[in-house]
């Protein structure tokens, strides 16, 4: 038999099964309990590829944020791991191949995206292959100075800043 991987990630899943804005005056905990579903944060991963004291960052195609950069990343799928979810991230974003180096950290405030609860898992990653060019939601892909960084989408200064502290040990 088959697995079902299905859950409620915040704003985006419960628009689609409901076919309402998020609300939480429109869902109610009953509705919820009525078809066995429970509100989970989204999971989701964010890469840090350094070259040359240069830092990659894309160009955000989409809302939220659209025209902003950001880490390369987005959401784990159902049935692969978070570091597969990285690597393909960043492969799709960037055309860049990619194998984890470390683990940065997990930056879970319920506020760090517009679009609901999000906990990003932030990885390290050295480039194995590939070829640098934006894609799916990358308008651009290109390196910046670590000393001269454009404005950052979601907490990603932050977790820059966490980078930074890492490097320097």
């Amino acid at each position: 038999m088959a697995k079902k991987c299905f859950c409620i990630s915040g704003k985006i899943f419960a628009l689609n099964l409901f076919g309402k804005r998020y609300s939480k005056k429109i869902i109610k905990k009953r509705d919820l309990k009525k078809y066995r579903l429970y509100l989970h944060p989204a999971v989701a991963v964010d890469g840090i590829i350094e070259k040359d004291n240069k830092i990659l960052l894309i160009k955000r195609k989409n809302n939220p944020f659209k025209g902003c950069f950001a880490l390369p990343g987005g959401f784990v799928e159902c049935g692969e791991t978070v570091e597969e979810a990285v690597v393909r991230e960043i492969r799709e974003e960037t055309g860049l191949i990619t194998k984890v180096k470390s683990l940065l950290g997990v930056y879970s405030s319920p506020d760090r995206d517009p679009r609901g609860h999000v906990i990003s898992i932030v990885f390290i990653l050295d480039v194995i292959g590939g070829e640098l060019k934006a894609g799916d939601d990358a308008k651009e892909a290109k390196f910046f100075d670590l000393n001269n960084l454009p404005k950052l989408a979601f907490d990603h200064k932050k977790i820059i800043e966490v980078y930074m502290r890492w490097k320097n040990g």
